[in-house]
């Protein structure tokens, strides 16, 4: 274990304890944010009210104040949030702002940029200028983060692309093939358009713990170089209104030497599975049930085949 995970879980571990023991005084809710809404040190919550948002917050404050722990750079989609709180305590750009006047600044949490004014997720790609290399190559497409998959399909097209062009060269610093240096910029050049991309932070326009039925549908799907799986989440009001928002996505490549589709079709379908368990320990909303989707009846076969047993592929 490096030094600084060893800080790290020292932190994590600090903030945990000193939530536990504001919990009598400040309720449960306070502790359970802690414990389960902070990544590193950024805590990310939503909640269906401001008043719901202001309480937790101030008393969450409270509790970790007496442990000598000041909880600050708040920032929220709501004005009124962050007018409950002083100017001091508001996130680096907002605090200096007239809230009522002017445009709020874009935050970034865990990599994604998020626009306070929409209440979206959006991109700034800045692409370095690499060398035309194994090494290079493979820095451009992993600066791209997305933690929610919400640029899976770009990505795993710029790792097939490298596998095509660093094909038989271990030499991470030498160059590689100049016919195929076209197509590398074109796809490089295709990144700024990622800042075009403007996704809703929420699921649904309503708030999902007011919905009568919600279902998580997983889609799997798979061709002869990628397979991949997406998660959406279907709320359906009391007056039978349904809506649907983006969960999460992953794309990989698919193993070398290539499997035949058949069985690429059920790595797509693990995928969708590993995806759900996920999901479903992370969201505190249950779901009333979940369903997956896949367009390839082998799949089924192959899951109700208890005659033979296959081995898991190690992607290259």
């Amino acid at each position: 274990m490096s030094l600084k995970t060893a800080r790290l879980q020292q932190s994590l571990y600090s903030l945990q304890r000193a939530a536990q023991q504001g919990e009598p005084k400040f309720g449960a809710d306070t502790r359970q944010f802690v414990e389960r809404h902070f990544y590193v040190d950024d805590g990310l919550i939503s909640l269906p009210t401001e008043s719901a948002a202001i309480d937790l917050l101030k008393c969450t404050c409270a509790s970790l104040a007496e442990s000598n722990l000041k909880l600050h750079k708040i920032a929220s989609n709501s004005l009124a949030v962050m007018q409950a709180f002083e100017p001091v305590e508001l996130a680096s750009g907002i605090k200096d702002l007239g809230l009522d006047e002017e445009t709020l600044p874009t935050q970034r949490n865990l990599g994604l940029c998020w626009d306070l004014n929409t209440d979206t997720f959006t991109f700034k790609v800045a692409v370095a200028n690499k060398p035309y290399t194994r090494r290079g190559v493979l820095s451009i497409i992993n600066s791209i983060f997305g933690p929610l998959g919400l640029t899976a399909l770009v990505t795993v097209r710029g790792k097939l692309l490298l596998r095509e062009l660093a094909g038989g060269i271990q030499d991470w610093d030498a160059l590689l093939p100049d016919d195929k240096l076209s197509t590398w910029e074109a796809w490089k050049s295709s990144l700024q358009e990622l800042s075009s991309l403007n996704i809703p932070r929420c699921y649904v326009p309503m708030s999902v713990s007011r919905s009568s039925y919600t279902e998580l549908c997983l889609f799997s799907d798979a061709s002869n170089w990628a397979i991949g799986a997406v998660a959406y989440l279907r709320a359906v009001t009391e007056d039978g209104r349904c809506e649907v928002g983006f969960v999460l996505g992953k794309a990989k490549l698919a193993p070398q030497p290539e499997p035949t589709i058949p069985r690429l079709e059920l790595c797509g379908a693990v995928l969708a599975v590993e995806m759900a368990e996920l999901i479903l320990d992370e969201l505190d909303h249950k779901p009333d049930a979940v369903k997956f989707y896949c367009d390839s009846r082998v799949v089924l076969g192959y899951i109700c085949n208890d005659s033979k047993c296959f081995f898991v592929y190690v992607r290259d």
